[in-house]
């Protein structure tokens, strides 16, 4: 199997992944505009990020270099998360308390649905971007090409 192809079923993964996740947010922020989290809590992208991995592992087998077959997959997704994401975490964090919380006013005129699609938009981009750098990692295995002090940018 090619790099090439090896980044395309990966990308394929990360959007079948996001589709599963999140829908279509823009057609639920339009048309239900619901006034709750729904389903959409804090740790969803940890959820997605136990599940890409368990993808990638998979590949890992039939894609690995020679010299690493057999050997576990190490990805440093934790430390990736933890570094691109301290401050975006903590937009995260105060999105999701402005949607949590429900002023008389917003219950009154029922607007409490822009905190939550806000919130949705914040939830979907960070998770977007890890299973970026996910991919970034496990590619940097498979090639044994790394990349340094790079702004990671989606292609």
């Amino acid at each position: 199997m090619t790099n090439e192809q090896i980044t395309k079923l990966c990308k394929e993964k990360e959007q079948e992944l996001l589709n599963k996740y999140f829908g279509n947010l823009v057609h639920e922020a339009a048309i239900e505009q619901p006034e709750t989290i729904g389903e959409y809590t804090k740790d969803l992208p940890l959820k997605v990020e136990a599940e890409y991995r368990a993808f990638l592992e998979e590949l890992w087998k039939d894609a690995a270099p020679d010299e690493l077959k057999g050997k576990p997959l190490v990805l440093e997704e934790q430390l990736l998360r933890r570094l691109m994401t301290e401050s975006d975490w903590q937009g995260i964090e105060a999105a999701y308390k402005d949607a949590m919380e429900q002023t008389l006013w917003e219950r009154i005129t029922k607007t409490n649905h822009n905190d939550v699609t806000y919130y949705k938009g914040l939830l979907l981009e960070f998770t977007r971007n890890l299973l970026m750098v996910m991919r970034t990692d496990y590619l940097e295995e498979i090639t044994g090409q790394y990349i340094k002090n790079k702004t990671f940018e989606e292609d």
